[in-house]
C-alpha cells in the first residue's frame, strides 16, 4: 500500500461560500434520493410508450435499486482510493449523464441500462455529500450541516412520486430524468470552484475482488427479493426462493471474508464502535418504518379515498414543517442536551402519531391527513440528525466516509424491507378483515336488505347494488389493515426508543 501525492485538506468555508457549499451538496443528495422514487407512479406510462408491460417496466425500479444498494456501501473504499471531492465531482457527473440517457432513451433496453448507471454513479452522492457538507462546516457548526442534509434525505422520498406524477402528467417521462441535468451541471460548477486544489488524502489500495463480487451478489439478490417478492407471492415464487437464498448464502461469505481481509472493500469492524452498530440498528428501524408508511398512506388516499396523486402529495406535504423551521436550531440543542434526547423524542412521537392513525376512518377529511402528517413532522425533524450523530461519534476521522456509506446502504436496504413487508402485510390483513366482514354481513342479513332496498330504490340494480356493498367491503377491510399496520409500528418505534439509549452520550464515546 502505497501512498499517492494528496491536494490540501479540505477546511471549514466561511461567509458566502459556505452556505454556497450548503446548498450544493444538500441539492446532489436531495436529487440521488428523489430518483429513488421519483419513477415509482411513471411506471405505467414508460411501459406503455415504451411497449412493454407494467410489470416488465418495474424492473427500471428493481435494477436501479439493486445497482445502488451495491455502490453505497463502497463509497468509503472509492473515497480512499481517488478523494472524496474527485469522487464526489465525478459521481454528479456521471448521474447528470447517466439522467440524460434515461431521458432519451429510444427503447425499454436501453432505458435499463441507463437506469442501471444512474444508480451505481448515485450510489457515492449521498454519503459524500453528508462528509463533505461535515468537512466545510466549523466542528461548532456540523450538527447543523448534518441537520440540512438529514432533511434532504428524509424530504426526498417524499418528494420523488409527486415529482414524478406532476411531471408525467402534465409534461411527459422523459422529463423526470432530464429536469436532473440543470442541477447536476450547476452542483459539479459549483463544487469545483469550492474545493478548488482540495480534497482528502489518496492511498493506492489493493482492490477487494472476493469481496466486490460477494457484495454484488448478496445485495442484488436481496434487492430482487424486496422490490419482486411482493408481485410474485414471495416464497410461492422459485425465482424469489432462489434470490432469498442465494442472498443469505452471499452475505454470510461476506461476513466471513470481509473480517478476514486486510483491505476490505466494505469495513466491517465499523460494527464493533458501539454507538455505531446501535445508531445504524435504530436508523435502520426508524426509516424502514418511515419509508413503509410513505409508500403505503398515498397509495390509500388514492386507492380507497379517491385523492389524486396532486391532492395526495398536499395532504402528506406538511410532514417537512417541522423539519425546515427546526434546522436552524438543532445543531445547537443536540452538542447542548445530546443527540440521545432528541432522537426519543423522534420515536416518541412517530410512535405517538402511529396510534393515532391506527384509530382512522374512511371519514378522515384532507384537513385531518395533513394534521397527522404536520405531527409526524416533529418525528421526521429530531430523527436522522440525532442518530446520525450519535452514529458518527467516536469514528476516526478516516472511517467516516466508510461508516455513512454503509450506514446509508443499511437505511435505504431497510427501506426497501419495509416497504415490502408492510404492502404484503396490508394485503394479508386486508384479507383477513374481508372475511370477517364478510361474515358479519351474512349474520345481519336484515340491514344488508334494507342496504340492497335503498341502492335499488336509487336506481341500481341488484347485481350493482351488492357490487356497491361488495367494494365498500375491500375500502373498510383496507382501513383495518392500515390501522393494524400503525398500531404494530407504534410498538416497533417504542422498541427503537429503547435501543437508542444503549448507545454511549458523545463524550462517553469519544
Amino acid at each position: 500500500m502505497t501512498a499517492a501525492p494528496v491536494k490540501q485538506p479540505i477546511t471549514p468555508l466561511q461567509g458566502a461560500p459556505r452556505a454556497l457549499a450548503a446548498v450544493t451538496f444538500g441539492l446532489a443528495s436531495f436529487m440521488a434520493v428523489v430518483d429513488i422514487t421519483v419513477a415509482n407512479v411513471s411506471v405505467p406510462t414508460i411501459s406503455g410508450n415504451l411497449g412493454v408491460s407494467s410489470e416488465e417496466g418495474e424492473w427500471t425500479i428493481t435494477f436501479f435499486a439493486i445497482s445502488n444498494a451495491i455502490c453505497i456501501p463502497l463509497t468509503g473504499w472509492l473515497g480512499r482510493r481517488f478523494g472524496q471531492a474527485r469522487l464526489f465531482a465525478a459521481s454528479v457527473a456521471a448521474f447528470t449523464l447517466a439522467s440524460i440517457l434515461c431521458g432519451l432513451a429510444p427503447t425499454f433496453e436501453t432505458l435499463l441500462i441507463a437506469r442501471i448507471l444512474q444508480g451505481a454513479v448515485a450510489g457515492p452522492i449521498v454519503p459524500l455529500s453528508q462528509a463533505l457538507l461535515v468537512a466545510v462546516f466549523p466542528p461548532e457548526k456540523r450538527t447543523f450541516a448534518v441537520a440540512m442534509w438529514a432533511m434532504t434525505n428524509m424530504a426526498g422520498p417524499v418528494a420523488g412520486p409527486m415529482l414524478g406524477g406532476w411531471i408525467t402528467d402534465q409534461f411527459s417521462w422523459p422529463w423526470i430524468f432530464l429536469i436532473n441535468a440543470p442541477v447536476g451541471v450547476f452542483v459539479v460548477i459549483s463544487a469545483g470552484i469550492l474545493l478548488r486544489g482540495k480534497d482528502t488524502p489518496t492511498v493506492r489500495l489493493p482492490v477487494d475482488v472476493v469481496g466486490l463480487a460477494l457484495l454484488a451478489i448478496a445485495v442484488g439478490c436481496l434487492q430482487v427479493t424486496f422490490d419482486r417478492g411482493r408481485t410474485l407471492d414471495w416464497f410461492a415464487s422459485p425465482l424469489i426462493c432462489a434470490t432469498a437464498t442465494i442472498s443469505v448464502v452471499g452475505f454470510v461469505l461476506l461476513v466471513v471474508w470481509e473480517l478476514g481481509e486486510a483491505h476490505p472493500i466494505v469495513d466491517l469492524r465499523l460494527f464493533e464502535f458501539r454507538n455505531f452498530a446501535i445508531g445504524t440498528l435504530s436508523v435502520a428501524v426508524g426509516f424502514g418504518l418511515y419509508f413503509a408508511a410513505l409508500v403505503l398512506v398515498p397509495l390509500w388516499l388514492q386507492t380507497d379515498l379517491g385523492y389524486s396523486s396532486t391532492w395526495a402529495g398536499v395532504a402528506t406535504a406538511p410532514m417537512g414543517v417541522f423539519g425546515i423551521v427546526l434546522a436552524p436550531f438543532l445543531g445547537r440543542w443536540v452538542a447542548t442536551h445530546g443527540p440521545r434526547l432528541y432522537a426519543s423524542i423522534a420515536f416518541a412521537a412517530w410512535a405517538l402519531v402511529a396510534l393515532w392513525r391506527s384509530t382512522m376512518t374512511t371519514g378522515v377529511t384532507v384537513a385531518d391527513v395533513a394534521l397527522i402528517h404536520l405531527a409526524q413532522g416533529i418525528g421526521i425533524a429530531f430523527f436522522l440528525t440525532p442518530v446520525v450523530s450519535l452514529s458518527l461519534a467516536g469514528l476516526p476521522p478516516d472511517k467516516l466516509a466508510s461508516a455513512s456509506g454503509l450506514q446509508t446502504a443499511i437505511r435505504m436496504m431497510a427501506g426497501s424491507l419495509c416497504a415490502s413487508i408492510a404492502q404484503t402485510f396490508w394485503d394479508e390483513r386486508a384479507r383477513f378483515h374481508r372475511n370477517h366482514l364478510v361474515d358479519a354481513l351474512t349474520e345481519l342479513s336484515g340491514r344488508a336488505a334494507t342496504a340492497i332496498n335503498q341502492l335499488r330504490s336509487a336506481g341500481l340494480t341488484e347485481q350493482q347494488s351488492w357490487t356497491v356493498i361488495n367494494q365498500q367491503i375491500d375500502v373498510q377491510a383496507r382501513m383495518l389493515s392500515l390501522n393494524d399496520f400503525f398500531y404494530v409500528s407504534a410498538f416497533a418505534f417504542a422498541a427503537a426508543l429503547g435501543i437508542i439509549w444503549l448507545a454511549r452520550g458523545p463524550k462517553q464515546s469519544t
